[in-house]
């Protein structure tokens, strides 16, 4: 573009070029249609929600010009506050005391901060939730989960340092801040060009959405855990059967082992008994032991297990008497 203009100061002629026939179709933008298709995109869950908060409440969420009839928490907060002085360092800030509604604002807001959060409680207790103080923290029940909520008023740092001291000065701004969670993921809304009074059905509605949220993630948590169970559940009878089944195969080999033992004992007897009947004159003490055997063996085979009262403590995988338990 500069050499163009740098020829025609040099009086030079610059070509023109033609324009497109008339017959060219110049492409038209509808700005009406594109506002209607951007009012008409799907809302999202938090402002529906918001909307049927605004739907819901109507009236209750209209911040009053007065105090009247305050709830029992601002009208203690408004007791303690009344009779406190300034933050030392903060400059006309002043935050109640342990036990009340967390607030901290200067002396030209307290007012607009009682009504404010009178206004938000009522809404909330409309909702069928709740407003509640604990110690040091307040928190905003929505059916179990609980949020932590502060006001507090913005404050502005000095751009130079207090003389004598090590630390800049503050003052109050006027713009007051609404603070809901825990300060590492805490929430916030403030006065802007929308006061924080037209803006509490999104406060309300962000409590809501979120208590939904949290409610959806522990019930995930806990099918996800309960899966978690079941499958260590079904492990751990897999294994019980895996090892039953080992054990009733390490008993099955050893009643056959004892068989085989106990026929071949047997065989041993039959074989003995052979040759004392070709003895001409077998003696008594061989017909005693020849009982004596076929009863052991009667014994030890798994299929007979004859009773012997002498041998009632042995175990007959090892052949040893079993340990015995001393009581003293």
């Amino acid at each position: 573009m500069s050499g163009h203009w740098q020829r025609i100061r040099a009086g030079k002629q610059v070509p023109i070029p033609t324009l497109p026939d008339s017959e060219t179709v110049a492409q038209e933008v509808d700005f009406n249609t594109l506002a209607g298709a951007k009012a008409a995109a799907p809302s999202s869950p938090l402002e529906l929600l918001k909307r049927e908060v605004e739907h819901d409440l109507q009236k209750l969420l209209q911040v009053p010009h007065r105090l009247m009839n305050p709830d029992k928490l601002v009208a203690a907060a408004k007791a303690d506050i009344e009779v406190r002085t300034s933050t030392y360092r903060f400059t006309g800030l002043i935050n109640t005391s342990h036990g009340n509604l967390e607030i901290k604002v200067s002396r030209q807001c307290p007012d607009r901060t009682y009504r404010l959060m009178d206004t938000l409680i009522r809404a909330l207790q409309a909702r069928g939730h709740r407003c509640v103080v604990c110690g040091s923290q307040t928190y905003i029940q929505v059916r179990e989960e609980k949020f932590e909520v502060a006001i507090r008023e913005k404050l502005m740092r000095s751009d130079e340092i207090m003389p004598g001291n090590y630390s800049y000065d503050y003052s109050p701004t006027g713009t007051l801040v609404l603070k809901i969670g825990p300060s590492w993921k805490q929430k916030e809304w403030q006065d802007g060009k929308i006061p924080l009074e037209s803006r509490l059905s999104a406060v309300i509605a962000y409590l809501e959405w979120k208590t939904q949220k949290e409610e959806e993630w522990r019930l995930a948590c806990q099918k996800a855990e309960g899966a978690r169970l079941e499958k260590e559940r079904a492990l751990r009878e897999q294994q019980a059967r895996k090892e039953q089944e080992l054990n009733s195969f390490k008993e099955l080999l050893l009643q056959a082992k004892r068989w085989h033992e106990a026929q071949l004992l047997r065989s041993y007897i039959a074989a003995v008994a052979q040759q004392a009947e070709d003895t001409p004159s077998p003696t008594p003490q061989w017909r005693e032991w020849l009982i004596w055997a076929e009863q052991k063996t009667d014994w030890y085979d798994p299929q007979v297990n004859l009773p012997d009262d002498l041998l009632e403590e042995v175990d007959k995988e090892t052949l040893s008497f079993r340990k015995k338990t001393h009581f003293f």
